[in-house]
């Protein structure tokens, strides 16, 4: 018995300690009603009070990881996100009424130099991050392309979809399942593929 509860004690006080250290949320603004189960928030090195900000009546999970100081992840009212990767250097807006399925992934940059010179350094500057225990910290960006990612109202994506630096997609288009978006989607369209072509203009009395 007495081993039990020894057991027990060690189990709480490690639970408790993590709960405790865990600070990521810490950077998130959420509104009201909104639920935030399965959403873990990674800031690398962070240099302002809050990178995430979301709205009412959603319901947010994934794993959101903000390279620099500088991205920002903003999400709208009545929002579903079922999980995936995002991951910010610079910004990622999604609006209202919007649906994202399980399994996307949106990056806002590059994450390497296209340029061997510019990238040939990347792989140390990472190892000597995690043998610090500061990931990410000696990584340059400098020359890494960005651009912000844009989702306007109503649009659905569906699963295990990649949607890449600089794109918007339109309002109440949908993008199919498993698509690779690398350039702007027109409202009210559907599109899909590799990478996502146009598929149909959805009309009025089908919105």
């Amino acid at each position: 018995m007495i081993l039990l509860l020894k057991k027990i004690a060690r189990v709480f006080s490690k639970n408790f300690k993590k709960e405790k250290n865990n600070t990521s949320l810490n950077y998130l603004v959420c509104e009201r009603n909104t639920r935030i189960e399965g959403l873990n928030l990674s800031v690398r090195n962070p240099a302002k009070d809050k990178y995430m900000y979301i709205g009412k009546n959603s319901v947010i999970s994934g794993n959101f990881v903000f390279e620099t100081a500088s991205g920002e992840i903003r999400i709208g009212n009545n929002t579903f996100i079922g999980g995936g990767m995002f991951v910010c250097i610079e910004g990622i807006e999604i609006g209202n009424d919007v649906m994202i399925s399980w399994g996307c992934t949106f990056v806002d940059n590059n994450s390497h130099s296209l340029r061997w010179s510019e990238r040939k350094d990347d792989v140390r500057d990472w190892k000597k991050g995690l043998d610090e225990n500061k990931i990410g910290f000696y990584k340059d960006w400098t020359n890494v392309k960005r651009g912000k990612i844009v989702v306007k109202d109503k649009a659905w994506i569906g699963f295990n979809c990649i949607v890449m630096k600089g794109v918007t997609i339109g309002e109440g288009a949908v993008v199919a399942a498993g698509s690779v978006v690398t350039k702007d989607v027109p409202d009210w369209t559907i599109v899909g593929g590799n990478p996502a072509k146009i598929i149909k203009y959805i009309p009025e009395n089908e919105r």
